[in-house]
């Protein structure tokens, strides 16, 4: 401790951290890149094989196998779910690291940044995705989750 340092006792041990704005923007990409070129194209693939629900035991009077069918559904709901969930965090996480890289380009935005502003950024990103997530009027046809 400095014996000029009149910080709060509890801040006086804190490190800073430092963020360079090309590597948040190369990571965003790359997070992106990720997502959208490999991650996705698969996802797509298997959500058209689930959407045929479950391939076996139609006609089949067992109780197991019944019970086999409700928790292999279960199971495809699950991962499909998790797989969306993931593409939606990812868009986030993207879409926040972009904004931050954007708001701190000069030396004089980034010397000021704190917490809270990541924070409001990072909130700001998944109040535009639930928005963006929101059902949209239409006449007719099939809603698609994305």
């Amino acid at each position: 401790m400095r014996p000029d340092d009149d910080s709060p006792a509890w801040l006086r041990d804190y490190k800073a951290i430092n963020v360079h704005i090309d590597g948040l923007r190369s990571f965003a990409g790359a997070v992106e890149d990720e997502v959208e070129g490999n991650f996705r194209p698969h996802t797509t693939r298997l959500f058209s094989t689930y959407a045929g629900g479950v391939p076996f035991g139609a006609d089949n009077p067992s109780g197991e196998v019944h019970a086999a069918k409700l928790k292999y559904h279960d199971c495809l709901t699950s991962v499909t779910e998790a797989m969306t969930a993931y593409i939606n965090a990812s868009k986030i996480l993207v879409t926040a690291m972009t904004a931050a890289a954007a708001k701190y380009s000069d030396a004089d935005s980034l010397a000021h940044a704190n917490a809270q502003d990541v924070e409001q950024i990072l909130g700001q990103a998944i109040l535009t995705a639930r928005t963006a997530a929101q059902p949209q009027p239409h006449h007719g046809g099939a809603v698609r989750a994305e």
